[in-house]
């Protein structure tokens, strides 16, 4: 049983960045304009798409409005998807930051009130995740010890980070253009420490796949490689080597 204090309803910021994504980008806006918690804001950050997708964004202002939910959103170039992030995070007014990018969505329009209206209180945990939905099965996240050998431990739209807390900490770093979202979640878990991780039973985004992290690639190999050498030294790179063949041959 938790022993986590009771809190008042945080405020939460959802952030989804998009670049030409007009045919995944509206059931994303509208899981995030449907959620029936009602204190939280939402930042969308394009990269200045040149198909219909600015188009589509203009186009739930209003209906933000009715529902008396902050949205705001520009367009305009970047040096690629956590560049983009970043910028939402510096816009960012809530306590907690959840990225639900392009093709993603919360798994029910309760998500946030089941997540945060709550008797339990996350005032102290830096990181509050849940698992994932993928074609309709619930995939559990991995246990925390996976940061180690170079996984990360679950999904990353299924994450809220307590900006609070983390403060300058919650920042992509852009010299891993691939693999940002495991350097930034295992660099909080060596700053911050394990008890500042919370996991919850609940699943929180449905996954459509395909983003840059989820794509097996050279870069992303050099990113993780890079930042297992960078924080757990030779030993920690060939622990990251070893569960990469393991993993290869399930």
């Amino acid at each position: 049983m938790s022993n986590l204090k009771k809190i008042d309803t945080p405020k939460v910021t959802v952030i989804t960045v998009s670049y030409n994504s007009e045919h995944f980008i509206i059931p994303t806006i509208e899981s995030i304009l449907n959620q029936k918690f009602n204190d939280f804001e939402y930042i969308l950050i394009d990269g200045n798409s040149s198909d219909q997708t600015v188009e589509i964004i203009k186009s739930y202002a209003a209906k933000f409005k009715e529902k008396n939910i902050s949205y705001t959103w520009i367009s305009e170039s970047d040096e690629g998807i956590y560049d983009a992030m970043n910028k939402g995070i510096l816009m960012a007014r809530g306590q907690w930051c959840n990225f639900m990018n392009t093709g993603d969505s919360f798994v029910s329009n309760e998500t946030l009130q089941e997540v945060f209206s709550t008797v339990e209180d996350y005032n102290n945990i830096a990181l509050l995740y849940g698992n994932k939905i993928v074609q309709n099965k619930q995939i559990e996240s991995l246990p925390l010890k996976a940061l180690t050998y170079g996984m990360i431990m679950g999904n990353h739209q299924s994450m809220f980070f307590n900006k609070h807390i983390l403060k300058q900490e919650l920042i992509y770093d852009l010299r891993y253009p691939i693999y940002g979202d495991y350097e930034l979640v295992n660099k909080i878990f060596l700053n911050f420490g394990k008890a500042k991780f919370h996991k919850i039973n609940v699943s929180i985004a449905n996954y459509l796949g395909g983003g840059v992290s989820s794509i097996p690639s050279f870069q992303k190999r050099k990113d993780k490689f890079l930042i297992l050498l960078r924080h757990y030294g030779i030993i920690g790179f060939m622990i990251g080597v070893y569960y990469s063949i393991k993993e290869k041959l399930k």
